[in-house]
């Protein structure tokens, strides 16, 4: 347990951390988009190279048949993606029906907000204070989803098929680590684009920070009662999890359009590709098991 509640500190402090900084200072969109691209490669090669293979492996393990695993790996992976495409498209009330999610530009109005002159701003402040904070909830509340999802996948990745040999949730830890920092940051400056009050920012940041690790610990309790039926129901959790996490990585790739194109393609390839390798890497050079 105490593995999990160490990850858990360190991940909530950071995510906490980076979110505070647009309070203080600003990290140029060049810099943030260098590490949400890495960020998409992490979770896409975490899903691919680790979580899916370690989630099979988990339930040939548990005895079942070839047929029986083949149509819960199929269901599982399918079940996955589709909460998290039902999960965005009821939850948020700002579809990004485009072939991105903008970390920073979650709503068109912010760019009219932030072309607008001060009197502007304090108009909209002063007439639409409870518009803002309806926005900025909505916003929050979008992002709060994906970390619970993130937290489940943490947490279930404390169950591999071989506890004693496999670093799976140091793995599962830097993908997030890596997609959650930027994406903290970016929900910070996004909220004071909007005009909210920084203390009702800060609570904001602090939920979205605290929703990860409090997902992992509660997913990792909850499989401990598992007894008897813990290979295969991890097994099924797994690969859910590499379920959600290919929707995120391939459908709200945490880089706007205006970063996309200040980036040049082969760049934009280099960096997703560089993040693909690492996990698998990690999961040889430390001794994974298979």
């Amino acid at each position: 347990m105490l593995p999990i509640l160490i990850e858990s500190a360190v991940l909530g402090a950071a995510a906490f951390a980076c979110g505070i900084l647009p309070l203080s200072f600003s990290l140029s969109k060049q810099h943030q988009s260098i590490l949400t691209t890495i960020g998409t490669g992490l979770l896409l090669g975490t899903a691919l190279g680790v979580i899916i293979p370690e989630g099979v492996e988990t339930l040939l393990s548990a005895g079942l048949d070839a047929d029986q695993v083949s149509k819960r790996v199929a269901l599982s992976l399918l079940i996955g993606f589709m909460a998290m495409l039902a999960i965005e498209q009821l939850v948020s009330r700002h579809s990004h029906s485009h072939n991105a999610l903008s970390v920073v530009d979650f709503d068109a109005e912010l760019h009219q907000l932030e072309d607008g002159t001060e009197s502007d701003r304090g108009l909209f402040t002063q007439q639409g204070l409870a518009l803002v904070k309806e926005k900025a909830l909505s916003t929050t509340l979008g992002l709060v989803i994906h970390s619970l999802v993130d937290g489940f996948a943490l947490g279930v990745s404390f169950f591999p098929a071989d506890a004693a040999t496999s670093n799976l949730s140091a793995i599962v830890f830097l993908a997030i680590i890596v997609h959650k920092a930027p994406t903290s940051f970016a929900l910070s400056t996004s909220l004071l684009s909007m005009s909210l009050p920084r203390p009702d920012c800060k609570k904001h940041v602090a939920v979205f920070a605290a929703a990860t690790p409090l997902a992992a610990i509660a997913s990792y309790a909850t499989l401990s009662l598992g007894g008897s039926q813990l290979s295969s129901v991890t097994g099924v959790a797994l690969l859910l999890s590499g379920g959600t996490f290919l929707y995120v990585a391939t459908v709200l790739q945490p880089v706007s359009g205006d970063e996309a194109q200040d980036m040049k393609p082969m760049t934009r390839v280099a960096l997703i590709v560089a993040g693909m390798a690492v996990p698998f890497t990690m999961a040889s050079l430390l001794g994974h098991g298979h």
